[in-house]
């Protein structure tokens, strides 16, 4: 059935072609007819002499940048769904990162009114013990304003000893200095306590900015990551998205992610395999620690590799191998308490396996021969809710 969009069925519109089939269109850049369409006449008319492409030709080109340009409009819709599905999670997110704040804050400046009513109490409370026994006499000589003939000696003595030790009046003068001290102390000891407090807040709310909102996290690019001594033995090029195998033949060296797999996210993966002379090729995740092994046979990666399905270091099925023109596709789920890797080699599934690795994770390959390579033909990564 033809599409509406096609050109097939139109007839020429110039006087005396008598509404000839069009069967052509120019694409001579010397023709100066504002109607590049030609029906058979045209050819000996307005067009005689002129480059001519067959209708079905342009028809077919047409056909086939409507195929690119519906599956970049499908591209941008499924990226606007995720980036609004995205929106509404972030904005959660941040709305409970806000009120965890506050709540933080608001207990914080609670903390700090109780400690400073304590520090103060404790600091009035010194002062009044060491002025107690001028207080005193003041105070018994206003209890006792009526002129006595027989005053408590004993215990007047005991005031009038108290102050005579203070006579020089240096331990009152020392006190308010150190009053003075413990105050100024007490305002350096919160303000440092607020700022440190401040600072943490902050470099939480960035952290969370740059895990969650940095455009990295969601693209994808092998990086120049060294491991074991070695140099980087590959190439780079399509925006890092290709990496290709140039140096030391024999040598197996670790590829990795530039960004490591974030929590709570589907990561969707179709890699092309170049194999070249059979030798040895590892891809799926690992840790830094993988890397310093120089594949991912090890007990901190899985992968599928042209000697079986390796998980943590024991081969599950040694009857998958990754062959030369494969095709693999990696769906990795990070949802925290349900982290899973499932493996497919030309959209037969040969794998799921269920992990629960506590370092960094990060996409890796590892190549063995020169001229080996790996490409990303397409990858989405899709938070979860």
């Amino acid at each position: 059935m033809e599409s509406n969009n096609e050109l097939n069925n139109l007839t020429c519109q110039i006087n005396g072609h008598s509404n000839l089939k069009i069967i052509g269109f120019c694409i001579d850049p010397n023709c100066n007819s504002n109607n590049k369409f030609a029906c058979q006449e045209c050819f000996f008319d307005i067009h005689s002499g002129h480059k001519l492409m067959k209708l079905e030709k342009l028809n077919s080109i047409i056909q086939d940048k409507l195929k690119d340009y519906k599956t970049i409009v499908e591209d941008v819709k499924k990226k606007k769904e995720l980036y609004d599905k995205y929106e509404k999670l972030q904005l959660g997110h941040l709305e409970e990162l806000k009120q965890k704040i506050f709540g933080e804050i608001e207990a914080k400046i609670n903390e700090y009114k109780e400690k400073i009513k304590r520090k103060l109490k404790g600091i009035n409370n010194n002062d009044n013990k060491i002025s107690m026994n001028i207080k005193n006499y003041e105070e018994y000589f206003v209890g006792n304003a009526a002129p006595v003939q027989r005053p408590d000696l004993l215990k007047l003595s005991e005031i009038c000893s108290g102050i005579y030790k203070e006579k020089d009046s240096a331990m009152a003068r020392n006190n308010n200095n150190e009053r003075n001290n413990r105050i100024k102390q007490l305002y350096e000891e919160t303000t440092k306590s607020n700022e440190d407090f401040l600072r943490a807040q902050y470099t939480s709310i960035s952290r969370y900015l740059q895990q969650n909102f940095l455009i990295s996290r969601y693209t994808f690019e092998w990086c120049r990551k060294t491991y074991g001594g070695y140099d980087f033995f590959y190439e780079l090029i399509n925006n890092n998205t290709k990496a290709t195998k140039k140096m030391s033949q024999g040598t197996m060296t670790v590829l990795r992610s530039k960004e490591p797999l974030y929590d709570n996210h589907l990561y969707k993966f179709k890699f092309k395999i170049g194999l070249k002379n059979v030798g040895d090729y590892d891809v799926g995740i690992g840790t830094d620690k993988t890397g310093d092994s120089c594949w991912l046979r090890t007990k901190e990666s899985i992968c599928i590799s042209n000697t079986g399905v390796i998980n943590m270091d024991i081969n599950m099925d040694n009857s998958i191998k990754l062959k030369d023109k494969d095709i693999v596709d990696l769906e990795i789920n990070t949802k925290n308490g349900n982290k899973s890797f499932k493996g497919y080699i030309n959209k037969k599934l040969v794998c799921l396996i269920d992990f629960d690795i506590k370092d960094n994770i990060f996409i890796m390959a590892a190549m063995r021969n020169v001229g080996s390579f790996i490409e990303v033909d397409s990858y989405e990564i899709i938070p979860l809710d």
